[in-house]
C-alpha cells in the first residue's frame, strides 16, 4: 500500500512539474506580455492603440476630406488636475504641430470644435478618404 501511494505522489509530481512552466506564460509580472505597463489613465486611451506613423506629406496631401474629432482621455475633467502630456508625446503628431496649423481642412474641423493644433494627440486615416483626429483639450476651456 505504502508503495502504491509512493508511487502516486511521484506520478503528481511529476505531472506538476511538466505543466507549472507552461502556465508561467500566465503570471503577472509588470512589463511583461501579459501584463503591460501602461500609464496612469490607461483606459482613457485605449482607443488609441497603435497608430500608423504620420510624415509632414501626409498631413499636406490633405484638402477636404471629411475630418472627424475624436476627444481623449476629456470626460469627466473639469480644471487642470491631471496630466495627460505622455498623451502627446506617445502619439503619432508630436514633431508635426506645424504642418496640422498650415493645414486648412485641419484646422477648421479644430477651430470649430473649440480646438488647435495643440490639442491633436494623434491623426489616423479611415476609410472613404476620411481623417479621424484624437484630441485632447490641455486646458479643458
Amino acid at each position: 500500500m505504502l508503495k502504491l501511494t509512493a508511487l502516486a505522489v511521484l506520478a503528481g509530481l511529476a505531472t506538476a512539474a511538466t505543466t507549472l512552466p507552461s502556465a508561467a506564460q500566465f503570471a503577472a509580472v509588470p512589463g511583461g506580455p501579459n501584463n503591460p505597463v501602461t500609464h496612469e489613465s490607461s483606459e482613457c486611451d485605449d482607443q488609441l492603440g497603435f497608430m500608423p506613423r504620420v510624415s509632414r506629406a501626409d498631413i499636406e496631401s490633405i484638402k477636404g476630406q471629411p475630418v472627424y474629432l475624436v476627444p481623449v482621455c476629456e470626460y469627466g475633467l473639469i480644471g487642470r488636475g491631471h496630466d495627460y502630456t505622455w498623451l502627446f508625446i506617445d502619439g503619432n503628431v508630436d514633431t508635426l504641430r506645424l504642418p496640422l496649423a498650415r493645414n486648412s481642412t485641419l484646422m477648421t474641423a479644430l477651430t470649430a470644435r473649440g480646438y488647435d493644433q495643440h490639442d491633436v494627440v494623434s491623426l489616423f486615416f479611415g476609410g472613404g478618404d476620411s481623417i479621424y483626429l484624437y484630441v485632447h483639450q490641455r486646458d479643458m476651456r
